[in-house]
């Protein structure tokens, strides 16, 4: 077949050999096998946070794809759509994790707080609370993502299962937000240096919790419907 389109957020497609691109073959639904080498690269990935993961787009113009390269789509089980979204939600969730592990070494070290009498951060009540608010967000997202990862392997795993777990997984991503942005109240402006660690996970975390996947606001519309429409 000859395939013709542009596919736009294909994190990895600078280093990935193969492209897997969604098409439409006689109004069914497909996959196309695609070596990358047959495609041009469109760089159109210039984004503040998850720079690394390259999603520029993917361009096909009149391509040759042999037949056995493309296969019609069953739709995917609820199961496949919630793990695909762990996938999503876990680099978010490192990120948080990761940024805890930089504050976490602030503590131990010899920082003070500017503008305090304390010789050390971990002698403030209040940088102690805030560590711990911090830490409390970080271990519940992980553990709510453990928790959606354990039900789409659930085999009574059903539709009307969806919009809970999705609003699961959008409070998990809030809750990666919201304690990046107390780590970074705990650490001050110097956190937001570039050479400073702590601005990079601030940036992946804020891009990676606003994917589709992880839409608050969706995430309560469906859910909202759900329970409206309830017998």
């Amino acid at each position: 077949m000859r395939v013709s389109g542009r596919w736009p957020n294909v994190s990895g497609c600078e280093d990935a050999a193969w492209a897997v691109l969604a098409l439409m073959v006689d109004d069914r639904f497909s996959f196309a096998l695609i070596p990358v080498a047959d495609l041009a690269v469109e760089r159109t990935w210039h984004m503040a946070g998850m720079r690394g993961t390259g999603s520029h787009t993917l361009v096909a113009e009149g391509t040759i794809v042999p037949a056995e390269r493309i296969a019609a789509a069953d739709p995917f089980h609820i199961g496949d759509l919630l793990l695909y979204s762990v996938t999503v939600l876990g680099p978010v969730v490192g990120a948080a994790r990761g940024a805890l592990d930089a504050i976490n070494a602030m503590f131990a070290s010899d920082r003070r707080p500017f503008m305090s009498s304390y010789s050390r951060m971990a002698e403030s009540p209040g940088a102690r609370h805030w560590l711990a608010e911090a830490t409390h967000l970080v271990n519940r997202a992980e553990n709510t993502m453990l928790a959606i990862a354990h039900a789409a392997d659930s085999a009574g795993l059903t539709e009307a299962d969806s919009p809970r777990l999705h609003m699961d997984l959008a409070d998990a991503g809030r809750d990666c937000r919201a304690a990046v942005e107390r780590m970074l109240d705990l650490h001050g402006a110097s956190g937001f240096n570039t050479a400073n660690v702590l601005q990079r996970f601030w940036r992946d975390v804020s891009v990676g919790s606003r994917h589709p996947h992880l839409n608050p606001y969706l995430a309560v519309e469906r859910f909202g419907s759900t329970l409206a429409n309830r017998p």
